[in-house]
């Protein structure tokens, strides 16, 4: 079959199970619009002047007073980050705001990536719904412990990210940036991105379209031994991406998102000097990814419900050119992922309890991939054809013990706990099961106490056993066994053998505020980790690892190692165990509004009347832009109190734990101890992340610092071991508001205008490698392993309302 008929055919097939899922929803939908609507909240103010405070509207829901847009349940955020808080990151998006608070929404209970983002308090239909939002757009950021997953239908595995939109919002964005090494132009990005944003009470559009470039970094352009201006350090990198999102309500208490992405990457590598001729072997790769994702919420006898539900289309091709022998080759591959899922989930408060009532989270989901692959490679062509289809439920369980003030609760405080179940069927793998629990115990109020525990079965991706093999010539390693380093023949793809696993994992957490009056928050998480089967990427070539899999490796009659199979494996067992602790402190700088000048602002909101008029100081200018927006208030205003904030924040992390059984009979390998499962070094014990944002009037400056302890790898009997030195990067980014300033009253067209300029590895940090001798190995050295160093980015940006 072709792979065109083929791939038209599931496409047919799994857009008419996406459209029956649709209808059964809405055919839901339909029933909830006949309800009875509950009474709607009142609408609060949107913002003070230039300096956007929040006015926060509180919603009275079953007694519970809550802010617009809060979590479900009883579990308080760990960090809360205001509209100005926010500013003082000085992010543009949503997607350079998450990596800004990367070290605040980490967890030790997934397997790394992003957190779970919500938007209002409700699920998103995908992180492309909100990843281009403008920062100014949000009113308040919310970061909560990996238990709340439960309650929107996501597994206990990462944090939670809650991002409260302000209710009226109206721009549009016009950006460019250069970014550029200091070592040199080699491997400058140019990017520009449009977009057009409209919130207004529960409505919103997004048109958003971004375009970057990345030159190629070669091997000549750095100081490499060596060098070759035949080989690529760093590939030319063309991408751009095309978003659109439609929200509104659909009346009775139900609404809706549409959201539809399409994005395109090219990259091209040069893979070194061809055998046959004076110009270089390359290697070229395209993917071509559309999705359209819808979302739905609403209420139904008592239930509140959501409904996600997408269909996406991924494409992929390369093209690599490779000498056997005497002969040239160029292989090729293709893939075709072709994926449909929809979500339910449900949500209601039953069971009355003496410490109040039992909630329940109830899960469904369907979803099936498809992947179609060719490979031609040495001339010999193989195929793949794999299709998953999975069912699965999930459910959650809240249990309130002890209720704060009364009974045993005068004693012990507030008590609550959970239990969740979940079950998996994979249509060419089998069943899969999860089980849970939890403590959420508040003894007294500053103070916050989780515990959880967690078993879930995992199964390999489809795509780690389907993807098309790839043979990549001309690929740098360090053979710990002979001590040297080699060009090999990388072969990379998916491995069918792989077998799933399973995994359990223990957390201890506390969250403590001693201050109602300071915004203090420490927090401290304890995390056991331990997966049987373990699927993972192949690890670096090592004595052990080349005992566990002699297979992976071919060696010439020399013995020199010349390919590498570095396909996923299963390693046997795997264990963890790592404290994270910290700090976070924000407090305000500078004149801040008073509550007469708030309820001034809720007043002329309450009249339809734009936020104008004086303001201490001198007259302030909301930057609303009149009818239908409010949209300015993003600090383009001027005037105003000037006031500002300023954060710092600590968190270290100490590793007591990190080992990798490969396979039973063969030695344990110590990750903090010597061993290592990547090119990088083995574990650092400890690391540590300072984050410190300060802003006023308009001018910021945004300053992010990791260290990393030292790590050593072990030698083969006739080599030396390595040492890999602590490392320290620091990023600072220096930013201003234009029309926040003074100038901009005489200059109104600087209103919405930003300027930001970014530096990355301010200290050009690169980690060193020695062997036993002092000497750095080749494929160690600082340019082969960070071609890009200190990186400089100038970014101009401007906001029309």
């Amino acid at each position: 079959m072709s792979f065109s008929h083929a791939s038209g055919a599931i496409a047919s097939g799994l857009l008419r199970q996406l459209l029956a899922g649709t209808a059964a929803v809405a055919l839901t939908a339909g029933a909830a619009q006949a309800q009875t609507p509950a009474p709607a909240a009142a609408a609060g103010a949107d913002a003070y002047g230039d300096e956007d405070t929040e006015v926060e509207e509180l919603v009275v829901t079953a007694g519970v007073r809550a802010l617009r847009g809060s979590v479900a349940g009883d579990i308080a955020p760990e960090v809360t980050l205001s509209a100005r808080e926010i500013r003082a990151y000085g992010a543009a998006s949503v997607s350079e705001l998450l990596e800004a608070l990367a070290p605040q929404t980490g967890s030790g209970q997934g397997n790394g990536g992003r957190p779970v983002v919500l938007i209002n308090g409700a699920r998103a239909s995908g992180f492309s719904e909100i990843r281009d939002l403008p920062t100014e757009a949000i009113a308040r950021v919310e970061i909560l412990p990996e238990e709340v997953s439960l309650k929107y239908g996501y597994p206990a595995e990462q944090k939670v990210v809650n991002m409260v939109l302000r209710q009226r919002f109206r721009a549009t964005l016009a950006e460019g940036s250069v970014q550029v090494p200091t070592q040199g132009a080699a491997g400058s990005t140019v990017a520009g991105h449009a977009a057009v944003l409209r919130i207004q009470r529960g409505q919103r559009l997004t048109l958003d379209a971004k375009a970057t470039q990345s030159d190629s970094i070669l091997e000549a352009d750095r100081d490499v031994i060596g060098a070759s201006p035949f080989r690529t350090l760093q590939p030319d990198t063309t991408n751009v991406v095309f978003n659109a999102v439609y929200a509104r309500p659909l009346g009775n208490g139900v609404s809706g998102t549409l959201n539809g992405t399409y994005e395109s990457t090219d990259t091209e590598s040069k893979l070194g000097l061809s055998p046959f001729s004076t110009e270089a072997l390359t290697r070229r790769s395209t993917s071509d990814n559309a999705s359209l994702a819808g979302a739905m919420s609403g209420a139904y006898a008592g239930w509140q419900w959501s409904y996600t539900g997408n269909l996406s289309r991924n494409v992929a091709k390369s093209f690599n050119d490779r000498a056997l022998g005497a002969i040239a080759y160029t292989d090729r591959t293709k893939s075709v992922t072709t994926s449909a899922q929809s979500d339910i989930v449900l949500n209601r408060a039953f069971f009355d309890l003496p410490a109040g009532q039992i909630g329940a989270t109830l899960t469904g989901r369907v979803s099936t991939t498809n992947l179609e692959s060719e490979a031609l490679r040495a001339g010999a062509t193989t195929a793949t054809d794999l299709t998953r289809n999975i069912g699965q439920l999930q459910a959650s369980f809240d249990v309130p013990l002890l209720r704060a003030g009364e009974g045993l609760g005068e004693t012990f405080g507030k008590l609550s706990g959970n239990v969740n179940l979940g079950y998996q069927h994979l249509s060419d793998y089998g069943d899969l099961e999860t089980v849970g629990a939890g403590l959420n115990w508040t003894p007294v109020k500053p103070l916050r106490l989780l515990a959880s525990v967690n078993r879930t079965d995992q199964a390999p991706t489809i795509n780690q056993l389907g993807d098309p093999v790839v043979a990549t010539p001309g690929v740098r390693v360090f053979d710990l066994s002979r001590g040297e380093t080699v060009d090999v023949t990388r072969v990379t793809g998916g491995s069918p053998n792989l077998t799933g696993g399973q995994r359990e994992v223990l957390k201890l957490g506390v969250t403590y505020k001693p201050f109602d009056e300071t915004n203090l928050t420490f927090q401290a998480n304890y995390v056991s980790s331990r997966t049987e089967d373990v699927v993972a990427s192949f690890p670096s070539a090592s004595t052990q690892v080349e005992a566990a899999f002699p297979n992976r490796f071919v060696r010439d009659a020399s013995g020199r190692l010349v390919q590498i199979d570095a396909r996923p494996v299963n390693f046997a067992s795997q264990a963890r165990d790592e404290l994270r602790y910290g700090f976070t402190y924000s407090r305000n700088v500078g004149p801040q509004p008073t509550p007469e000048q708030i309820a001034a602002m809720r007043q002329r909101r309450a009249e339809g009347r734009p936020p104008g008029g004086e303001g201490p100081g001198g007259g302030y200018r909301g930057g609303g832009g009149g009818r239908g927006g409010g949209g300015g208030f993003g600090g383009f205003g001027g005037g105003g109190p000037r006031g500002g904030v300023f954060q710092f924040g600590v968190y270290h992390t100490v590793a007591f734990r990190d080992d990798i059984l490969i396979r039973p009979g063969l030695p344990e390998l110590d990750l903090l101890d010597g061993a290592a499962i990547g090119a990088g070094g083995g574990s650092p014990r400890h690391q540590v992340d300072v984050q410190a944002n300060y802003t006023k009037g308009g001018l910021g400056a945004s300053l992010n610092a990791n260290w990393q302890a030292a790590t050593r790898v072990e030698g083969g009997p006739t080599a030396d071991d390595l040492e890999f030195s602590d490392q320290t990067t620091v990023n600072l980014r220096l930013f201003a508001d234009l029309g926040a300033q003074p100038i901009a009253r005489d200059y109104r067209w600087l209103r919405g205008a930003r300027a930001t300029l970014s530096v990355d590895n301010l200290f050009d940090s690169r980690q060193e490698v020695r062997d036993g001798t002092g000497v750095t190995p080749i494929s160690y050295q600082p340019d082969l392993l960070d071609p890009v160093g200190r990186s400089v980015k100038l970014t101009v940006r401007k906001l029309f309302f």
